[in-house]
């Protein structure tokens, strides 16, 4: 493996813009490389997932996961650089993406040009929609070639330690409802603006008792947008929508969020919110905005982690492991180049350092011997 290919070409997917659903680009890119390093096969599927794949001469299969999107850089003037020059200041490639995820996309692609004689069969799937729907990209992949992996590996930042679980997320959408009067009257009204700040603050005294998980942690919830209808004057608003970002532990379900809301609302509803997701292909469907914990520390991940040097840990933000362990119930690890607190930040980087050294641990992971780690759980 060159060095220097290797950091060109993760430069090469910072520098390129890839926001939900304009993938496109970044996705030629990737299919690119992978036809130039001798992949076997390399596939663009109908919501825009670039597949490649590398046959093994074992029964067992690996799948790569990574995604192509990226949040926005947000204010430039917090950026030291421009955040899709990827610059190399000192020893880190700087730009938006470099943490979350392009360099373990690069490192993942890299790494397969390193394998000789192939075990398993592998299959490196980089997904679109992952910032605003986890689970979306990995999904279509695996129902659509009916594949039920031995394993799925997220290379989402991990710090190259093994990462085994986060906690899930709730899109919620709570409704407030009260009564239009004319806001020069206000007593004759019920203002639904005014029932809302009282339903969050009901919200914020109440959020200690939401019940925790010993190590992923407290579920948490977190007001993100407040609307209001009519929202202008002279009238008392009528209805009043609040956006909420619930965050849940294992064995919490829909039902149990919902009803825990349901206690401070005299008046409204409470839904888990929908949405249209359009793809670069076109493709669209209607999701849901619900994604499971999950929590996999046992001792397969944690033979994983010995081989690789290194240590156990988990995520404090979603990935697409809400499908594949929360929902699908597939076995499931992380390991990734960069630090996890870098991602959505301004001057996200990544260390030269931690992607090369990566490229060796997905070298490890690609020729495990699956059936022999299973056998001894």
């Amino acid at each position: 493996m060159d060095e220097k290919d290797l950091t060109s070409f993760c430069r090469a997917l910072i520098g390129t813009e890839s926001p939900s659903g304009e993938e496109g680009e970044v996705a030629k890119i990737i299919a690119d490389e992978m036809n130039k390093l001798g992949f076997d096969r390399v596939e663009i599927d109908g919501v825009g997932n670039v597949i490649g794949i590398i046959e093994g001469y074992s029964d067992s299969t690996i799948v790569f996961d990574g995604h192509m999107d990226t949040v926005g850089p947000g204010n430039l003037d917090s950026w030291q650089v421009d955040p899709f020059s990827a610059e190399i200041i000192d020893d880190w490639i700087v730009g938006r993406g470099a943490v979350d995820m392009k360099g373990s996309i690069a490192a993942m692609i890299y790494s397969a040009s390193k394998l000789k004689e192939v075990r398993n069969n592998l299959y490196y799937v980089f997904v679109v929609h992952e910032e605003d729907q986890e689970g979306f990209g990995i999904k279509y992949f695996l129902e659509e070639r009916k594949i039920k992996p031995d394993l799925v590996v997220l290379g989402e930042a991990t710090g190259l330690k093994v990462a085994v679980g986060h906690r899930g997320r709730v899109e919620l959408l709570l409704k407030i409802y009260g009564r239009a009067s004319h806001s020069s009257m206000p007593d004759l009204g019920e203002n639904a603006l005014l029932e809302g700040c009282r339903v969050l603050l009901k919200i914020r005294e109440n959020q200690y008792t939401l019940p925790s998980h010993p190590v992923l942690g407290r579920a948490s919830i977190a007001p993100v947008a407040m609307k209001c209808s009519p929202g202008e004057i002279p009238v008392i608003p009528d209805c009043c929508e609040i956006l909420l970002d619930r965050r849940t532990i294992p064995g919490e379900s829909k039902e149990d969020i919902i009803s825990w809301l349901k206690g401070f609302v005299q008046k409204g509803e409470i839904q888990v919110r929908r949405k249209l997701v359009k793809c670069y292909t076109g493709y669209k469907q209607e999701v849901e905005g619900y994604f499971p914990a999950w929590y996999m520390n046992g001792p397969f991940a944690r033979r994983v982690a010995k081989l690789l040097g290194t240590e156990i840990t988990v995520w404090r933000f979603s990935t697409d492991g809400a499908y594949t362990a929360g929902e699908a119930g597939l076995r499931t690890i992380g390991y990734g180049p960069g630090n996890q607190e870098l991602a959505h930040c301004p001057n996200e980087r990544i260390s030269l350092k931690n992607l090369i050294k990566s490229v060796d641990g997905y070298v490890k992971i690609a020729n495990l011997d699956i059936m022999s780690l299973f056998s001894e759980d």
